[in-house]
């Protein structure tokens, strides 16, 4: 005899199969927590921390890969980013909201991270194929162009770049 789709969706689960829901269940909730608890880790190496509200998880990953591509750049080139480039660079695939918050920690107008095509093309980036680059041991003279980004008041803030 075969059962309808009926009987079977109203059809209340053996408790064989109620102890395997609830270890399945309890397995991807700890799965979630590994998750999430990997995604705050992140969160404290990538440089944009907020205080009220946390990056989401895509945005997480967004800025982790956009901040590795800064530092492949910077380590295979002798390139230092202005705070504009910097921005800009970070804010890639960013919502706009995450991208304000990026220029106002940089403390540059959104409207140019955002900026037009033309002056997008304006800003040339070094190649992905150069060779390596090696900083001086030495501590650096703050005589040059670059710059220190700002830390969050009352906050702790991972920034190696600089």
């Amino acid at each position: 005899m075969s059962r309808t789709t009926r009987d079977t969706a109203s059809a209340e689960p053996t408790p064989k199969q109620r102890v395997r829901r609830v270890k399945a269940n309890g397995r991807e909730r700890q799965r979630m927590h590994g998750l999430n608890n990997a995604l705050d880790l992140l969160r404290q190496c990538v440089p944009i921390t907020t205080q009220h509200q946390k990056l989401s998880k895509i945005e997480t990953l967004r800025c982790a890969r956009n901040y590795i591509g800064v530092l492949q750049r910077m380590a295979n080139t002798n390139w230092k980013p202005t705070p504009l480039e910097y921005a800009r660079i970070l804010s890639a695939g960013m919502s706009q909201t995450t991208t304000n918050l990026i220029a106002n920690m940089l403390q540059v107008p959104p409207r140019l991270v955002m900026g037009t095509p033309q002056v997008c093309q304006q800003m040339p980036l070094p190649p992905m194929s150069a060779p390596p680059y090696y900083p001086p041991q030495t501590p650096h003279s703050g005589s040059d162009s670059s710059f220190e980004m700002p830390s969050p008041p009352n906050q702790h803030f991972f920034h190696p770049l600089f």
